[in-house]
């Protein structure tokens, strides 16, 4: 018996050891954590809510982006680009150049940058364009390999579509424009109930897209933006500054691998987009691009520290500023130069106005000339007349009394 528990002792001894080992060994494996500063991105969704402005969208229910807001990146605002309007607005938004450099600021003009999107797909990298209105997407066509437009056709609609659509191709990059706001605001006003609810649809829709990417597992390695091409005045007739600023303050959110998370941001600009998606995802900026990259919204790694991202991100701004610094030199030298030209224009018309006025003058006299001479020439006509008719009077009784 003795021997009996004697070998049961040494039984559970033995697998205590084993077990232990196993434990140990499990224990002492090191497990691969992925440094979310280094993070690749593998999918990028841009989000446009066309025409939101910032404080529309802050005023209407959007859980969807308040939460990627509140978990990524947000700027106080984006400035837009001018003309507040499509395709203008958009082509500056995936090309990161101003409509000036895009060549769209004619109605017919073709765009002459490249857009972020040729970029990826230079890179054999496949593009998703996913629209309602045709016409405000023309000129960005060249950049996607696959698109989903589909016009006048809800929000909801659209999105099935889409997703049916990016399920079966998964592209690297996909550009979806929410229309709905903007025909909205077109029909009821900027402020109307019906424009907040198609703001909250297209949020709506949003959580759609991200519900999917969860779904499929690609959740920590997508990058998502949600802004807007351009906001809307109020379409008054004496408009105030806070109503026409609503057309370029407009909302900016970032979300993703090498992202910082739950910051807010001093405001940027439209353009600043396009460089920053090139950085994040390793590729050139595109030709003709003016924005830069947001370096404040980045996480510090290994190479670059947050005092490096900071300096990098004031660097860019002191740049800015000289810049519009110098445009403001110029535009009150141009100011004074057309100053100058109007009172050259102005002392011309004076000298003008003197001369008429001295021509009129000599004009009134001559006028006033003739038509003394034409009274004289009555006077003489008539008094040639009274002396023919004294005449032939005075004649005809001389040779009466002939007679």
């Amino acid at each position: 018996m003795f021997s009996t528990q004697r070998w049961l002792r040494r039984l559970v001894g033995a697998w205590s050891i084993v077990l232990a080992m196993v434990v140990t060994s499990e224990a002492a494996e090191p497990t691969t954590v992925t440094d979310p500063s280094t993070r690749q991105v593998k999918q990028v969704i841009v989000f446009v809510l066309s025409g939101v402005d910032e404080h529309s969208m802050r005023q209407t229910y959007t859980p969807t982006s308040l939460e990627l807001a509140k978990t990524g990146v947000a700027l106080e605002r984006a400035i837009g680009v001018y003309p507040p309007r499509n395709p203008q607005a958009l082509a500056s938004l995936v090309t990161g150049a101003s409509p000036r450099q895009t060549g769209l600021t004619m109605p017919l003009g073709k765009m002459r940058s490249e857009s972020i999107f040729q970029v990826w797909q230079q890179q054999g990298l496949k593009t998703l364009l996913v629209a309602s209105r045709t016409e405000d997407v023309t000129p960005l066509l060249d950049g996607f390999t696959q698109k989903v437009l589909s016009p006048e056709v809800s929000a909801v609609a659209l999105t099935d579509q889409a997703l049916e659509q990016w399920k079966a191709a998964e592209p690297f990059a996909t550009f979806v424009v929410y229309s709905g706001p903007l025909e909205k605001a077109a029909q009821s006003g900027p402020g109307s109930e019906p424009y907040r609810k198609a703001i909250t649809e297209a949020d709506q829709q949003i959580a759609r897209w991200i519900t999917l990417i969860k779904d499929m597992g690609k959740w920590d390695d997508t990058l998502i933006v949600i802004t807007a091409d351009h906001g809307i005045a109020s379409g008054t007739a004496k408009q105030d500054r806070a109503a026409m600023e609503r057309e370029w303050m407009l909302p900016l959110i970032f979300h993703g691998p090498r992202l910082k998370t739950g910051v807010t941001l001093p405001p940027g600009k439209l353009l600043d987009v396009v460089p920053t998606l090139a950085h994040l995802t390793g590729q050139r900026k595109p030709a003709f691009a003016e924005g830069d990259i947001l370096w404040n919204a980045l996480l510090p790694t290994a190479s670059q520290t947050q005092e490096m991202l900071y300096a990098l991100r004031l660097a860019d701004v002191s740049r800015q500023n000289l810049e519009l610094s110098r445009n403001a030199y110029q535009l009150a030298e141009d100011k004074m130069t057309i100053d100058a030209q109007l009172g050259d224009v102005q002392e011309q018309k004076r000298q003008v106005q003197i001369f008429t006025e001295e021509k009129e003058q000599v004009i009134q006299g001559l006028e006033q000339k003739v038509r003394w001479q034409r009274y004289l020439i009555v006077a003489l006509v008539g008094v040639a007349t009274i002396g023919y008719v004294i005449e032939y009077i005075v004649l005809r009784k001389r040779f009466m009394m002939f007679d």
